[in-house]
């Protein structure tokens, strides 16, 4: 069998493909997803939203809220925060006891040259009377 004979300019394709397949060679390009700043809107006190980095308190849906968060990391492509949870869907034994949690974000999207976390999760011990109306994930607001 024979093989067959590539010019030269593949292999160079070959090796840039291969290069943005492992995470890049050499230095990143400009505007590259790590120099990005990456942000969530923050509908906290804020009708139409902040851009916020690493906000303590966290308006995740109409239903949900993240209290006294503290973030473990933050960007460039996901952020982990441990807080407190409650929401409408566990009144009235949250608004005074809300319940631990770990908040998940994800899925960043650019937006006039920031990044926006789109997606949140939330790890909770929520009681079971409230696991399927707790509103554990979902979609965040962007500008």
């Amino acid at each position: 069998m024979r093989l067959p004979v590539f010019p030269a300019v593949s292999l160079s394709v070959t090796v840039t493909v291969l290069c943005l397949a492992a995470g890049g060679c050499g230095s990143a390009p400009t505007g590259s997803v790590a120099e990005t700043p990456v942000y969530v809107l923050n509908l906290q006190n804020s009708e139409r939203g902040r851009a916020e980095q690493r906000p303590a308190n966290l308006v995740l849906s109409e239903f949900s809220t993240m209290s006294g968060v503290t973030w473990r990391t933050w960007g460039p492509t996901r952020a982990t925060g441990a807080g407190r949870l409650s929401g409408t869907w566990c009144l009235p034994e949250c608004a005074d006891a809300p319940y631990a949690a770990t908040v998940t974000l994800s899925s960043v999207i650019p937006v006039k040259g920031k990044g926006y976390f789109s997606r949140y999760a939330v790890t909770a011990d929520v009681p079971v009377r409230h696991r399927t109306e707790a509103d554990l994930s979902g979609v965040l607001p962007t500008p």
